[in-house]
């Protein structure tokens, strides 16, 4: 289910998410993550999901995805 004028940009675990949402939001795009926050031993690896205006929906995806791919000697 989407949210008019908001792209699923990322679905995962809610760790992850929060901290893919950080980036993104230090990048300048708007971030909102959605999904339990049920922690256990103060880590959470249930699932959540990032969504971006859909005007960022395109960059968030290209910063996403260059970070999946970059490579140890790259950052």
């Amino acid at each position: 289910m989407g949210v008019k004028g908001w792209t699923v940009v990322f679905r995962g675990e809610r760790i992850q998410a929060d901290l893919i949402a950080a980036v993104l939001e230090a990048n300048g795009i708007r971030a909102e993550v959605f999904g339990d926050h049920a922690y256990s031993a103060a880590i959470n690896f249930s699932d959540a999901r990032i969504m971006v205006p859909d005007e960022q929906a395109k960059e968030a995806e290209d910063l996403i995805r260059g970070a999946e791919t970059a490579r140890p000697e790259d950052v």
